[in-house]
């Protein structure tokens, strides 16, 4: 029987160092070492109520024109204030729904962001007034845009209605 070779030997080996690797990185990814992301609540009473909160207000915005039906910018500046008023009245509930709790602050914060993003939104409708070619222009916050710290807080939380909506382009 022939002897293996230095390069089938070489070979062998790292097919099974990339296979353990694997192993590893699904077992944190999946398995017990995976860790909670940060800003996930434990009470998740606040984050059930906020879901059917955003819901409701995702009813009420999906019944407004679309920009693709608006006649004008004029026209999709007042269906973008409308949409504001309600997401305006949503977050003002939510305010409401916050425990009062280390981990309320987590929810305080999101509604902060959620707030600088409806001022965004609201001077994107008064930009379409007097421009037809206006924007949506997202804040930033740590070198992304904002809507990113707020969906990701929605989605580890299970609120996905709570993300941001997609109703403006």
């Amino acid at each position: 029987m022939a002897k293996p070779s230095a390069g089938r030997i070489t070979v062998i080996v790292l097919v099974v160092a990339m296979a353990a690797m694997w192993i590893y990185v699904v077992y944190l990814a999946l398995g017990p070492g995976r860790q909670p992301p940060p800003d996930r609540l434990q009470d998740t009473s606040f984050a059930v109520a906020a879901q059917q909160r955003c819901v409701a207000a995702h009813v009420i915005v999906d019944q407004l024109p679309t920009a693709n039906q608006s006649t004008s910018a004029r026209d999709q500046a007042t269906v973008v204030d409308q949409a504001n008023a309600e997401f305006t009245s949503m977050l003002a509930d939510l305010d409401d729904l916050v425990p009062p709790t280390v981990e309320g602050r987590l929810a305080d914060a999101w509604i902060a962001d959620w707030r600088v993003y409806l001022g965004d939104r609201e001077r994107y409708a008064d930009a379409l007034r007097s421009d037809p070619d206006a924007r949506l222009l997202v804040s930033p916050k740590d070198r992304q845009q904002i809507t990113e710290f707020i969906d990701a807080f929605a989605g580890d939380n299970r609120m996905i209605a709570c993300a941001t909506p997609l109703d403006v382009g």
